[in-house]
């Protein structure tokens, strides 16, 4: 059962300690962020040789737009190394998370997807539109875990939900780990959100990066594919969702 820790992950969850959901309750104002154009083009492939292993290593995804340009937002300095490819064929989108991290945080002692909450992740937020009157999230470790959620803006989630067909795997590699998923396109569409051919489909792509400390808890920094230009640090915002969509056609 996901009640009984609902609240702890309402105010930790996809980033910002400062925004919990308090604000939401006293109507505090919340920046939206900058609006994003930025666009991600998912290539189509024809039946794509792919496993869901954790290897990534299927041709299908040399083919694939590599997206790297991830930052630290609400930190002055570079972030680490971060890449995120996608394809899909006529079914089923697949996605690739390749992180280098030379201290992973894995907490593999507590159960369930509470575990996700306090170790290294990267994350993928759907959305239908910038009104996020309702949006989807899963956030995923090494190991394939999964915290997913359905949400409203701002920061109102649904722990109880759980993504439709989502399939992940992850590893860990020598400089970090990889995250490998699937989900087929009439799952998305059924969940409300535009197809890719639309050009109309919002999504999010983040890490959360934690460090070992000598204390009892990680240090927790936030990492974006884009910059929302906000003072908090919330993924949770208009500002940090660009554009998916299905690349155009190569000429013959």
């Amino acid at each position: 059962m996901k009640y009984g820790w609902m609240l702890l992950m309402a105010m930790v969850v996809g980033c910002s300690p400062a925004v919990d959901s308090s604000q939401t309750a006293d109507q505090t104002p919340v920046d939206p962020g900058k609006p994003s154009s930025k666009t991600y083009e998912v290539v189509e492939l024809t039946e794509p040789d792919f496993q869901l292993d954790g290897l990534a290593d299927e041709p299908a995804w040399n083919e694939a737009n590599r997206l790297t340009d991830f930052v630290f937002p609400w930190k002055d300095q570079p972030a680490p190394p971060t890449s995120f490819r996608a394809f899909c064929d006529d079914e089923n989108l697949y996605f690739l998370f390749e992180v280098e991290d030379a201290d992973v945080v894995l907490d593999e002692k507590t159960e369930g997807e509470m575990a996700l909450v306090g170790e290294d992740r990267v994350e993928i937020y759907f959305a239908p539109d910038l009104d996020l009157e309702n949006y989807y999230s899963v956030e995923m470790d090494l190991l394939g875990r999964k915290l997913d959620y359905q949400a409203k803006f701002h920061r109102q989630f649904d722990f109880d939900w759980t993504f439709p067909e989502l399939k992940t795997a992850g590893r860990r590699t020598e400089k970090g780990y990889v995250v490998e998923g699937t989900v087929p396109l009439k799952t998305l569409e059924t969940m409300g959100l535009p197809s890719l051919d639309s050009g109309k489909l919002r999504a999010g792509f983040f890490r959360a990066e934690f460090s070992t400390t000598d204390g009892p808890k990680p240090l927790e920094a936030w990492i974006s594919w884009v910059d929302p230009k906000t003072e908090a640090e919330d993924f949770h915002i208009p500002g940090t969702l660009g554009i998916l969509k299905k690349a155009p056609k190569a000429e013959k």
